[in-house]
């Protein structure tokens, strides 16, 4: 239908009409609450450039977990910041690891929140990169296979959710396979799939710092096409192995 049958404009006519229609609602139930994990204990540094965020030990981290439940944010979302890179992100597997260290922390004090895990390699690669570089580039199949055991050692530690940032084909599909087999089945996944790679966390230290060619692997905002379509691709592997479409557009959850 077209004007004259076809008149948005009666259902904006006041508050109450609006209130009635309207899609999207804010409330602390929706809000996700970022965290940031550094090694050590007692350790509580502001970042700079986000005023009232902090580094935190992983002690620190459940205290400020306590302020959060309290506010009835519902959920909160772990970086980590480690005390050692190398080119594969090596530390981000551990039991021991800053995250994995943090969400047990959260599981023992008994907060009734849910945890969410950022899974990605920038942090952890001392080459600043989302990914296993290979001959001058970010090598997609190496790098989601990490990512998947990343991803499980997150699960085994507690999280209800992980979330891949990273920009890699396939990784979707892949750590939903790998939380299947070792009967993690509940734990979802939080995908980052089209989001717009943004350069307010590289302003963190030791956060690490990307090359310029890392912009290769993001989205740009004026792709709503390839952003639609990259989401599709990154349950492909499952969707080959499996029958199912694990792909996320936007930040879904699965």
């Amino acid at each position: 239908m077209s004007f004259p049958t076809h008149r948005p404009r009666r259902l904006r006519r006041n508050e109450a009409l609006r209130g009635l229609v309207r899609e999207t609602r804010l409330a602390t139930s929706g809000l996700i609450y970022p965290m940031f994990v550094c090694p050590g204990t007692k350790v509580r540094q502001e970042v700079s450039s986000m005023p009232g965020i902090h580094q935190q030990s992983a002690d620190q981290i459940v205290e400020e977990c306590r302020e959060v439940e309290s506010l009835g944010i519902p959920g909160i979302i772990l970086f980590g910041l480690p005390e050692s890179k190398d080119p594969r992100g090596a530390s981000s597997l551990g039991a021991d690891g800053v995250v994995q260290r943090a969400i047990e922390a959260i599981r023992k004090a008994k907060l009734k929140l849910l945890v969410i895990t950022d899974v990605c390699l920038c942090e952890y690669t001392d080459h600043g990169h989302c990914g296993v570089v290979e001959d001058g580039e970010v090598a997609n199949d190496s790098t989601v296979t990490i990512l998947a055991q990343q991803a499980l050692s997150h699960a085994r530690a507690g999280a209800d959710i992980v979330a891949p940032s990273d920009m890699m084909d396939g990784r979707v599909g892949a750590i939903r396979e790998i939380l299947d087999e070792h009967k993690f089945e509940n734990v979802a996944i939080l995908s980052y799939g089209c989001k717009i790679l943004f350069r307010l966390l590289r302003t963190i230290p030791g956060s690490g710092s990307v090359r310029s060619s890392i912009w290769r692997s993001a989205q740009l905002p004026d792709g709503p096409c390839q952003c639609a379509g990259s989401a599709k691709g990154s349950g492909a592997r499952s969707r080959r192995r499996r029958g199912h479409d694990y792909g996320q557009a936007g930040a879904s959850v699965s």
